[in-house]
């Protein structure tokens, strides 16, 4: 009786399918999935964390586009280095905290995916962009590739550092994306007349200001009636209505291109 029941058992685990034999392996996670998975909590964090400044998808803002090459980022060791530590020099800061180090890594992981996408060209054409930039007259107030004034910031770099969409806007809207370093001042003497422009440097007893015209005055503190700090003010005007839409494509199409020295 026992061998018949014991040959009955045998009999019927035979005749089951193969997929629950296999049921252990088949529930385990792929390779691929796992991948997969990352890249998705990674886009999500990239999300929450990231696209204030490099835009939704990488695409630029206030921080560069992030398709196509990186400029900093070379391998998903380097762009982990980055999301931790940040940037000397630049606006990027470390996210040590409050990412965790899986965080950080599916974020570098999202970010080197992004990388291998061909960025977007910008609508224009850089070529009518550079006459369009020294006939409205930037070069008079902004450096690139050593040639040009020093009012405002340089740009030699700049297409590497802002996304498109950041560069029209400053444009359009100087005041809005005000640059650190460029803050506006007006300085208003006890004789004489006021004197308003960049704060180039202040200390306690001094303050330095260069004028829309370029001349830097020094001005002590003592022989002052105020310092006031034009906070949301610049002294660059809007070209929204001095250039055509079509000339604004190809200013934005110029100014992406510069991406440092050649």
């Amino acid at each position: 009786m026992r061998r018949f029941l014991f040959f009955m058992f045998i009999s019927a685990a035979s005749l089951l399918p193969l997929e629950t034999a296999a049921q252990p392996r088949a529930t385990a996670t792929r390779p691929g999935a796992a991948i997969s998975s990352d890249l998705a909590a990674g886009r999500r964090i990239f999300d929450a964390q990231c696209a204030w400044c490099h835009g939704a998808g990488g695409t630029g803002g206030m921080g560069p586009n992030l398709q196509g090459k990186l400029l900093h980022g070379t391998s998903t060791a380097s762009i982990v280095d980055i999301v931790t530590s940040g940037i000397p020099g630049t606006d990027m800061p470390g996210f040590r905290s409050p990412l965790t180090e899986r965080s950080i890594r599916q974020t570098a992981a999202y970010v080197q995916s992004l990388s291998r996408a061909a960025a977007r060209p910008a609508a224009g054409n850089a070529d009518r962009g550079a006459t369009v930039y020294r006939s409205s007259g930037c070069a008079s107030c902004h450096v690139v590739d050593g040639q040009g004034g020093t009012l405002g910031p340089e740009l030699t770099a700049i297409g590497a550092r802002r996304g498109v969409a950041y560069l029209r806007e400053s444009i359009v809207t100087p005041a809005a994306t005000h640059p650190p370093g460029y803050l506006v001042v007006r300085a208003v003497p006890t004789n004489g007349a006021d004197v308003r422009g960049i704060r180039v440097t202040e200390d306690v007893f001094w303050i330095h200001i260069r004028d829309a015209g370029g001349t830097v005055h020094a001005l002590q503190k003592s022989e002052l009636k105020s310092v006031d700090r034009e906070l949301e003010a610049s002294l660059m005007p809007s070209y929204a209505t001095r250039l055509k839409e079509a000339e604004m494509d190809d200013l934005v199409a110029y100014l992406a291109t510069l991406r440092g020295a050649k």
